[in-house]
């Protein structure tokens, strides 16, 4: 096990439902998936999510700190809040079996202002969107 990772991660998609976009950062290098077909905002968080803790299971990471800025998802993940949607349940199962295993997991909930995540896919959306 390598120990603590911290993992940011943020997903969305436009136009909302439309396609989903997700990225995670984890140490300091952003990486991104556009190949997960449509949705909502909330199923590209969990989607995010989903992937920023294979990131962590594929560095064998044994305490992990999943750092995102949907108050949605992370309080399904950690806990804090009942999942009420049948739409959302199974990405909420999927998470408790991803962990499943990992010694510690906990989630943080930041301002999208200081989601690395959020912001290396806001910046990837710009590039894109400029012209050559």
């Amino acid at each position: 096990m390598t120990g603590r990772l911290t993992l940011h991660f943020d997903g969305g998609c436009r136009p909302n439902p439309g396609p989903i976009e997700t990225a995670v950062v984890m140490r300091g290098v952003a990486h991104f998936r556009d190949d997960l077909g449509s949705g909502d905002n909330n199923e590209a968080e969990w989607l995010a999510l989903l992937h920023a803790v294979a990131l962590a299971r594929a560095a064998s990471a044994d305490d992990v700190l999943l750092v995102g800025d949907s108050a949605v998802v992370i309080g399904q993940a950690s806990g804090r809040t009942k999942c009420r949607s049948p739409q959302l349940q199974p990405h909420l199962d999927a998470f408790k079996a991803a962990i499943a295993g990992i010694a510690r997991v906990r989630c943080r909930l930041v301002p999208r202002s200081k989601n690395l995540a959020g912001i290396a896919l806001a910046r990837r959306r710009d590039s894109a969107a400029s012209p050559g």
